[in-house]
């Protein structure tokens, strides 16, 4: 295998890579720091894709799709977590698998009336529909590398939130003691709802 050829398989294995940490780091903080076991979090993460594929057939404008959908899939987390799993923070791991699994089934009924069982594909904007050259017959997408300074530029926002503000302060004490943190004056209930609208 020649050096082009090298770069091209590592660069898809950092995209990759980079995918899969974003689909991981959801889990972290619905897991990690609220103790919540959920199955369902694959069906979100399909929801997010529906979403842009929707958004960008409605709106014709790739920029607008990614903002809105981001904002409408915080909206969806925040009004579930109020409807449902606030009721689970306490209650056994079995019950909240329970919740989850069988959301994992509505989410995807719902897609299938919604969207059809049929494959989609969000198209690349002109601006990204480019590539780098790495030689004279190999080449990059601008695409696959904006895809991961996109989840580059997430995973540094997310450490920030964590490690550097307030809010992430009031993160890492309530995953460590939600009743502790509760005395102190910390707003359990809101907290929760935005980390697992995060999430």
């Amino acid at each position: 295998m020649d050096l082009a050829n090298f770069l091209i398989q590592l660069l898809n294995s950092v995209q990759y890579g980079f995918l899969l940490f974003m689909l991981a780091a959801g889990l972290t903080l619905i897991f990690g720091i609220m103790g919540v076991v959920n199955l369902a979090h694959g069906s979100f993460y399909m929801l997010g894709a529906y979403l842009a594929f929707g958004l960008t057939s409605w709106l014709s404008s790739f920029a607008g799709s990614l903002l809105i959908g981001a904002l409408l899939a915080f909206a969806f987390g925040w009004l579930l977590e109020k409807a449902l799993f606030r009721f689970f923070y306490l209650r056994d791991h079995l019950d909240q698998v329970l919740l989850t699994f069988g959301m994992i089934y509505l989410f995807e009924e719902l897609r299938s009336i919604v969207w059809g069982n049929d494959v989609h594909g969000v198209p690349i904007p002109e601006w990204l529909n480019g590539s780098v050259a790495l030689t004279d017959t190999l080449s990059y997408p601008h695409y696959r590398l904006f895809v991961s300074g996109v989840c580059l530029m997430l995973a540094l926002a997310l450490w920030a939130l964590i490690h550097r503000t307030r809010l992430g302060m009031q993160i890492r004490a309530g995953s460590f003691n939600r009743t502790m943190a509760q005395a102190l004056g910390v707003d359990i209930d809101r907290l929760y709802a935005i980390v697992f609208a995060l999430g």
